[in-house]
């Protein structure tokens, strides 16, 4: 079972703009702001009175502007994140191969990365709940910490995932023309949940690299 709506008929398939929640999304945002003259019995369902109401020209172009731009700033914001997380395996890889992980702008580097990680995630994070209102971020997984001579090895492996599957499920949210959120993902783990993970796994990261690890009890 599933809660979804096809993309108006009007609307070429696979069209940018065609993404049924986001043009409800955005269609109630200019209906706010100008007022709704229209009225509807009670008996229209709600993806017939979207079409009716987005026969506005007005609203027409107000709609596809916000979803351009939506779209837009999404992608970038998803593209940094991906970009963010590759830079920070490459920080951890080359200062395990270099037996640097004690070095403190090995340390600062990695806390600035993990800094914007966390940002990155933040972003989208506001992004995706502010249009799908349904979904609720579920207890945030974390991967188990990493030792010393791992260098956060397991935790940076753990935003590479959870990046992957978040742009997976934002792509079918938002760059696909119709929507559809299944049930599974309101009741179980969703992009909100795996927005939120990276995001705390990368304060983790930002915390423990402050410091240097305490090597006092190891034998001169």
């Amino acid at each position: 079972m599933a809660i979804g709506a096809a993309a108006p008929a009007d609307q070429e398939e696979g069209a940018r703009t065609g993404n049924i929640l986001l043009r409800h999304y955005f269609l109630e945002r200019y209906f706010e702001l100008h007022g709704d003259r229209t009225v509807f019995p009670a008996t229209v369902p709600p993806e017939e009175r979207l079409g009716r109401r987005s026969s506005d020209p007005m609203a027409e172009r107000f709609v596809n502007i916000q979803v351009d731009q939506f779209l837009t700033e999404l992608e970038q914001k998803l593209t940094a994140m991906k970009s963010t997380v590759r830079e920070l395996e490459a920080v951890r890889q080359d200062a395990v191969s270099d037996h640097a992980t004690d070095d403190a702008s090995t340390r600062a580097r990695m806390r600035q990365l993990a800094e914007d990680m966390g940002n990155r995630a933040e972003d989208l994070f506001d992004m995706v709940a502010l249009v799908v209102v349904d979904l609720r971020a579920k207890n945030d997984v974390r991967p188990p910490s990493s030792s010393d001579a791992e260098f956060f090895g397991k935790e940076v492996g753990f935003l590479r995932k959870q990046v992957g599957k978040a742009e997976g499920r934002i792509k079918a949210l938002f760059l696909q023309p119709t929507h559809t959120v299944d049930l599974e993902e309101l009741r179980g783990d969703n992009v909100l949940t795996e927005l939120k993970s990276i995001e705390e796994v990368s304060k983790d990261i930002k915390k423990k690299a402050v410091n240097l690890p305490d090597h006092s009890d190891k034998a001169e």
